[in-house]
């Protein structure tokens, strides 16, 4: 008897607990996706450029190519 009551309680306290987690996980998911989004910079004006993230400089790429090597043909 003891057993199932204990059973029947760690069920509604393993519910409880699961509920306030899944809720929690998904706020913080949709607070993640709302960055991506742009949702949270409500302030900017429309037509405002921002630049998040400023691309690296190429050098000349004809430097990188490697060297030059002659071949002959075998017939």
């Amino acid at each position: 008897m003891k057993f199932i009551f204990f059973l029947i309680i760690f069920y509604l306290v393993f519910k409880l607990i699961s509920r306030l987690f899944y809720f929690y996980l998904f706020n913080k998911v949709s607070k993640n996706n709302n960055k991506y989004r742009g949702t949270e910079d409500i302030n900017k004006k429309e037509g405002d450029v921002s630049i998040d993230k400023m691309p690296k400089k190429n050098e000349s790429k004809s430097d990188k190519l490697g060297d030059y090597v002659d071949y002959e043909e075998i017939d």
